[in-house]
């Protein structure tokens, strides 16, 4: 048996004397492992690459054959904040999602951060994957009304209890225990200003909060390093700025 796909390479472990166990993601098998016999093969976190794999049958971990598309570490080497960025969704989709269950929206999402990573728009498209990752592992946000009034307008604050919005008059006697919403996360505003630093980090802030709790129940709630790192990167840019 076999299957060929273009994937995101999510981890490489060694495994015996020449070999190594890769965890690949792709639109249709989804989160899957494979053995690379050649463990000299260069094989990078989120890399996108042809994945030729065959076993005898799909329970099998198989033999992967690796051939590589795009490597954004080429474009992200100078980019502190890529490097953590590419590390973080790679740990994200190998520790958060379950094996070989699709998530086709979700590896679309991941490509076109992927590919946009030496754009200047690709710290956008990280945070609509963390939208995206939560949507696919059901801790979706519902940013299309206000939960309280159901007004679509005005929307202003997200519950860090239920992940609905509300609008700004609805939430102002909560706003202590509010997240502001970014504007940039409601679909259906497209922005005649593209979002700040500030917007970024506001997101991930709210991402971050349910990403907790989802991870609370399969890693102790821990994140990767790696995020903490990004976010700290973000944060001394708006000092910066300041």
């Amino acid at each position: 048996m076999q299957w060929q796909e273009n994937s995101v390479i999510l981890s490489s472990k060694s495994f015996a004397e020449n070999s190594r166990v890769v965890t690949v993601f792709n639109k249709t098998i989804g989160k899957t492992s494979g053995l690379v016999k050649n463990k000299r093969m260069s094989v990078q976190l989120g890399d996108i690459s042809n994945i030729l794999w065959k076993g005898r049958t799909h329970d099998q971990l198989g033999t992967f054959k690796i051939e590589n598309i795009f490597s954004p570490f080429t474009y992200a080497f100078n980019n502190p904040l890529g490097i953590f960025a590419i590390d973080s969704i790679c740990f994200l989709c190998c520790i958060g999602l379950p094996e070989k269950a699709p998530h086709q929206k979700l590896f679309n999402t991941l490509k076109t951060l992927l590919l946009s990573i030496s754009q200047e728009n690709w710290l956008v498209n990280y945070a609509l994957f963390e939208i995206n990752f939560l949507s696919e592992i059901g801790f979706g946000l519902d940013l299309s009304k206000c939960a309280l009034t159901k007004k679509t307008e005005d929307l202003f604050y997200v519950s860090p209890r239920t992940g609905c919005a509300a609008t700004r008059s609805a939430g102002e006697k909560y706003k202590d225990k509010l997240f502001v919403l970014p504007q940039f996360l409601i679909s259906k505003n497209t922005p005649s200003i593209a979002p700040t630093i500030y917007d970024i980090t506001r997101a991930l802030l709210i991402t971050g909060h349910f990403l907790k709790m989802y991870f609370s129940g399969i890693n102790n709630g821990k994140l990767p390093l790696s995020r903490d790192y990004l976010i700290a990167g973000l944060s001394e840019k708006i000092k910066g700025a300041a």
